[in-house]
């Protein structure tokens, strides 16, 4: 259901979906809760009305990624990055290197 930049009443996507508001409310709330919808208060036809919102990019979701804590992995400067697999040969789980950048961390 695509309802674009006018948003959607929880009781009309309660209706579309064929959810109780309560049901459809539980759902919200997590969807708020992961940033991927917001609500909020309009005014239609004079009166006050409630509408859901997708968020469509992280600017608008207000989503922070701290890239600090990834940018020493080894993996990214290893030479056998494209030859390292689980099973394989080369694996993360003896990979030296990597366990020691994980002991330092903790």
């Amino acid at each position: 259901m695509e309802r674009g930049d006018d948003g959607i009443s929880q009781q009309e996507l309660a209706k579309s979906l064929g959810l109780s508001t309560r049901e459809l409310a539980v759902v919200i709330k997590k969807l708020i809760e992961k940033k991927m919808i917001t609500k909020k208060a309009i005014r239609e036809n004079g009166k006050s009305v409630i509408k859901l919102f997708a968020i469509r990019t992280i600017e608008e979701s207000n989503i922070r990624i701290n890239l600090v804590s990834i940018e020493n992995i080894p993996c990214f400067s290893c030479k056998l990055l494209f030859k390292c697999d689980n099973g394989a040969h080369v694996n993360p789980s003896s990979c030296t290197k990597l366990s020691s950048w994980i002991l330092s961390l903790v």
